[in-house]
């Protein structure tokens, strides 16, 4: 906003509507400068609150490991029960007679 006597020129009520106008845009225009500059400051933050989280993520490999294990675990147990399954399906099976 200027304040200064030197840039107005204008005098009379149109001269004064055209300052209020003047100073409005400029006031404005302002307000947009810094509306951009916080969003750019926000968006630079967010961006390097979430680099840094990436940073801090705990090592995954015990957890594979783990899983891994596991699966190993239950495909045994599937393989004995398909084995159990079969065999017992074989002993109830009916024996043909000739």
């Amino acid at each position: 906003m200027t304040t200064s006597r030197t840039k107005r020129k204008r005098t009379g009520i149109i001269g004064y509507l055209g300052n209020i106008a003047d100073d409005t845009k400029d006031y404005i225009d302002d307000m947009l400068d810094r509306g951009r500059d916080v969003d750019r400051d926000v968006r630079s933050t967010a961006r390097r609150a979430l680099r840094d989280d990436d940073d801090e993520r705990p090592d995954t490999s015990e957890d594979i490991a783990a899983l891994q294990d596991d699966l190993a675990e239950l495909t045994r147990k599937v393989t004995e029960l398909s084995a159990a399954q079969t065999a017992q399906a074989a002993h109830s099976q009916p024996k043909k007679t000739p």
